[in-house]
């Protein structure tokens, strides 16, 4: 006597999903398709009227040309004794003059090249300009290798 309990309740289960798939394809077709598709674009009676490309305001502004200089810079000659490096690991600093008390006035680094100027009576001190930043000052000689 169990058939007809066990067909019953899969007769009523298949008639349940078969509601259900139904409600989804419903569903499916009638809500969710139709936010697939992209309305079409609208057409509007002035879209079709050309307007002219407005002047860009930058086009009426005037620059007068750049003046040329009257007075030709000359380079500055090389007064230089000789080219050296330095060879000091922790680099240099310039001096305003020459002694270690006097402020600093620039600096160069390890393996920089410089410009030998001058030098102090006693040659302890040099002059010098780094040749990369073009800062000059007093160092001890000994820390620059003539080349």
């Amino acid at each position: 006597m169990r058939f007809p309990e066990t067909a019953k309740s899969s007769t009523s289960l298949a008639f349940s999903l078969g509601i259900i798939v139904a409600i989804v394809a419903t569903g499916w077709y009638y809500v969710i398709l139709p936010f697939q598709k992209h309305p079409q674009k609208p057409v509007f009676s002035n879209d079709l009227k050309s307007v002219p490309a407005p002047t860009p305001p930058i086009a009426a502004i005037k620059v007068a040309p750049m003046p040329q200089p009257t007075v030709k810079a000359k380079p500055k000659t090389n007064d230089a004794k000789y080219q050296g490096k330095v060879n000091a690991s922790i680099g240099l600093v310039f001096r305003a003059d020459p002694s270690q008390a006097s402020k600093s006035v620039g600096g160069a680094d390890f393996n920089t090249k410089v410009s030998v100027i001058r030098e102090a009576p006693d040659r302890e001190w040099v002059y010098v300009r780094n040749e990369n930043t073009k800062e000059e000052g007093w160092v001890r000689s000994g820390n620059i290798t003539k080349e």
